[in-house]
């Protein structure tokens, strides 16, 4: 799925990021994929991904699901 339609950059890049990429944070997430947030509207989604990814409570995509919690 597209999270930022920016730069089409897909969740699975973002994924990529974090995990095999080792980004800690979301201004890591975007140096690494090689850009920076241009409307902004993908942040609070990259951000929940980070968050899930490191354990976090409270982590899901933004939408109000848990779609960010159960993916694999």
């Amino acid at each position: 799925m597209y999270l930022c339609l920016c730069h089409a950059l897909t969740d699975r890049q973002v994924r990529a990021a974090i995990e095999e990429g080792g980004a800690g944070g979301t201004a890591e997430v975007y140096r690494r994929l090689g850009c920076t947030p241009r409307c902004g509207k993908c942040v609070p989604f990259v951000r929940a991904m980070v968050k899930a990814a490191h354990g976090e409570k409270g982590a899901g995509c933004g939408c109000g699901c848990t779609c960010v919690e159960t993916a694999g």
